[in-house]
């Protein structure tokens, strides 16, 4: 068997309440709703889920409550196979909620609350770096406490370790933090905000490209992954299938980019890679139950060529 690369996920862990809907309510307006269920969540665990079925080895950094939807958070995460030796407990804080409400046509939106994910601190992630061995790379999001997730990168660039970086939820900060990520992945929404313009997809993948000095990974759902090449930006496409939650899509997304990364796979291969295990997500529905194990997604990529 083939050797796992060591991944770092340092992220969010949310406990998932979904709800399905015909339509969103507007303001002031309360509408039916169908199928609710609680289900494991966040950014952080979702990618480091996705990643340890994608072939990582996985060691997840994340911040809970001492509370009962922690101690599953655990279980959970240890049933998959990832390393919790850095999730580290807190007593003042509960474990993270997040509520989404899911469209009809598979459509989400999303509220959270992070409790216990703002109080990572940078102590927590000094010891990712004091471990041996050190990862062979590091994935990283937004939704956890904003100055440990820079400090993270500051640590691993430091350490030649590279970063993907998925600015998502999107918050502000500062491009010194976006700019020293090896990798940056954000879709169409939070490239506009990073840039502070509304453009099309190729303008916006070139002048990331031109403002941050990283290698970006723009994803445009339908429209594909655009990456630049010999100066332009260009579209990675993605396989037609049938959308029925697109909910952790983009956590699919970002974790099996992250293994073939890590596997030394060249960056249109990593893309190819990690829109196939994203289009296998979006048709079915949930987060963990619609993240794909390796092999479904090698076989998906056989059935496309």
């Amino acid at each position: 068997m083939e050797r796992k690369p060591r991944i770092q996920v340092i992220g969010s862990y949310a406990v998932g309440m979904t709800m399905g809907t015909d339509r969103f309510p507007k303001e002031g307006e309360t509408v039916p709703g169908y199928g609710f269920c609680q289900l494991h969540g966040g950014k952080g665990s979702n990618q480091a889920v996705g990643a340890a079925r994608g072939g990582g080895e996985v060691h997840f950094t994340s911040c809970i409550g001492r509370d009962r939807m922690g101690d599953d958070a655990i279980s959970m995460l240890r049933k998959e196979g990832i390393g919790t030796e850095t999730v580290f407990r807190n007593s003042e804080a509960s474990t993270g909620v997040g509520f989404v409400m899911v469209g009809s046509s598979g459509e989400n939106e999303i509220l959270i609350d992070l409790g216990a994910n703002e109080k990572l601190g940078r102590d927590h992630i000094d010891t990712i770096f004091t471990s041996s061995p050190l990862p062979e790379i590091i994935l990283v999001q937004l939704e956890a406490n904003l100055d440990a997730v820079h400090y993270a990168i500051r640590r691993a660039d430091e350490k030649g370790i590279p970063v993907v970086l998925n600015p998502a939820p999107f918050r502000a900060v500062p491009d010194e933090m976006v700019a020293a990520a090896s990798y940056i992945t954000p879709n169409q929404t939070e490239a506009q905000s990073l840039l502070g313009k509304n453009a099309d997809p190729q303008i916006l993948c070139k002048e990331l490209t031109a403002k941050y000095g990283n290698t970006v990974i723009l994803t445009a759902g339908k429209h594909g992954a655009f990456i630049m090449e010999d100066g332009e930006a260009v579209a990675i496409p993605v396989p037609e299938v049938t959308v029925k939650d697109t909910t952790g899509a983009g956590d699919c997304f970002n974790a099996a980019l992250t293994v073939a990364l890590a596997e030394g796979k060249g960056l249109r291969d990593a893309v190819t890679f990690a829109n196939a295990a994203a289009s296998l997500s979006v048709q079915v529905p949930g987060v963990i139950e619609s993240l794909p194990f390796r092999d479904a997604v090698e076989d998906f990529l056989k059935q496309q060529r």
